[in-house]
């Protein structure tokens, strides 16, 4: 069995969970009775360990001479190419491989890793699998615009394709209930869980912590977090917060000035060491987001022994089990209540909620995501 997995996770992503999922997974197949093979031919993406495949733009920055890509500058290059008679240049070079691939017709089925439409004419009636790891551009469109890429592309692929899989019960339920797809087409496949680190790093900071990982936006939940973590603050100013990902905004920094608590903020942004180390050494990691399609930072969290704490909403009960302790981010003071008690509860009570976590951990691994996702395949075919 051949799976021709496409470019556009790898292309688009240095990291992150979409292309680390793939990554596993396509790792995990890979064997006797399943060839993997990714149409892929730059690309930064971490994940990936194939010296055949080269930095992204490489081919570009050949003709252009430039490390960096400004606005504008691959159509003025397409069209200044095309003048001074430079054929046969590909600006797609992924995609032109891909499409390469997809008319050779050396696969029994084709994975897309992201949502474009492209490779459709070039199938020739080979069955494609798509996956949807969330429904958060249909489920709040206050943030998207009104023909996002993924709501259009999705309304596209999803009836077209022979199986879909989602990382979550409540994805399957999401899907099922906006875009009306039959049941019977999704299989709930979560995500495997990470390595647990084999050794203890020590702390980044000289203070306690509670720690926030990744993005701030909209749905996060981010403003709420921060009120919550303001009552802790007062009660026990010896804490901070560490937010890895981006720097504060202009509104966010306005947000933590009206509160008086910018001093106990701090941005950083990490290592996958470092990542390792900000778990291993927090009083507590904090998921306030109100959706997820399923939610890595937390069996991260569990594998370096950090103590988690979840809006109950979304897949994170799904996720997160007994293991997590729930909050209700819409209530004022319910979270800052449950992180003092942590804080101020003996050491014992703090290794009974770590070691709920690492027994938790035993139900995620990409080996089972793997056999079920050739089961998938070996249905359709």
């Amino acid at each position: 069995m051949r799976i021709l997995f496409d470019y556009q996770a790898f292309e688009m992503q240095r990291f992150g969970g979409v292309s680390n999922s793939y990554a596993e997974l396509i790792k995990h197949l890979q064997g006797e009775n399943c060839i993997c093979r990714i149409g892929l031919k730059e690309s930064d993406n971490v994940y990936i360990q194939d010296g055949r495949i080269k930095p992204l733009h490489y081919t570009y920055n050949r003709y252009w001479k430039a490390k960096k890509i400004i606005p504008g500058q691959r159509t003025l290059t397409k069209v200044a190419f095309s003048i001074i008679g430079i054929k046969n240049y590909a600006l797609d070079i992924n995609r032109d491989y891909c499409i390469k691939l997809l008319k050779r017709q050396n696969f029994n089925i084709f994975e897309p890793t992201f949502f474009d439409s492209y490779f459709l004419p070039y199938l020739k009636g080979k069955p494609f699998v798509l996956t949807v790891h969330d429904m958060i551009p249909e489920l709040f469109p206050q943030y998207f615009q009104r023909h996002d890429f993924q709501i259009v592309n999705k309304n596209i692929l999803c009836p077209l394709a022979s199986a879909i899989h989602v990382p979550s019960q409540q994805t399957k339920e999401d899907l099922i209930n906006i875009l009306k797809i039959n049941p019977d087409k999704i299989t709930v496949i979560p995500h495997g869980a990470p390595n647990t680190p084999s050794t203890i790093h020590p702390s980044l900071f000289a203070f306690p912590y509670i720690l926030y990982v990744g993005a701030r936006w909209g749905y996060k939940n981010f403003t709420q977090f921060a009120e919550e973590c303001a009552i802790v603050i007062e009660s026990h100013p010896e804490l901070h917060i560490i937010c890895t990902g981006s720097p504060f905004s202009e509104e966010e920094q306005k947000l933590l000035s009206e509160h008086k608590i910018t001093q106990h903020f701090i941005q950083l942004f990490s290592s996958e060491q470092d990542l390792v180390s900000l778990y291993q050494n927090a009083v507590a990691f904090v998921f306030p987001s109100a959706y997820e399609g399923f939610g890595m930072p937390i069996l991260e969290a569990f594998s370096c022994g950090c103590p988690v704490f979840l809006n109950n909403a979304s897949c994170f009960p799904e996720v997160g089990g007994d293991a997590a302790i729930y909050f209700d981010i819409n209530r004022r003071g319910e979270l800052a209540e449950q992180l003092i008690s942590l804080y101020q509860a003996p050491q014992e009570t703090k290794e009974t909620i770590i070691s709920k976590g690492k027994e938790r951990l035993k139900l995620f691994s990409w080996e089972n995501s793997a056999k079920k996702m050739k089961q998938i395949y070996e249905n359709i075919l």
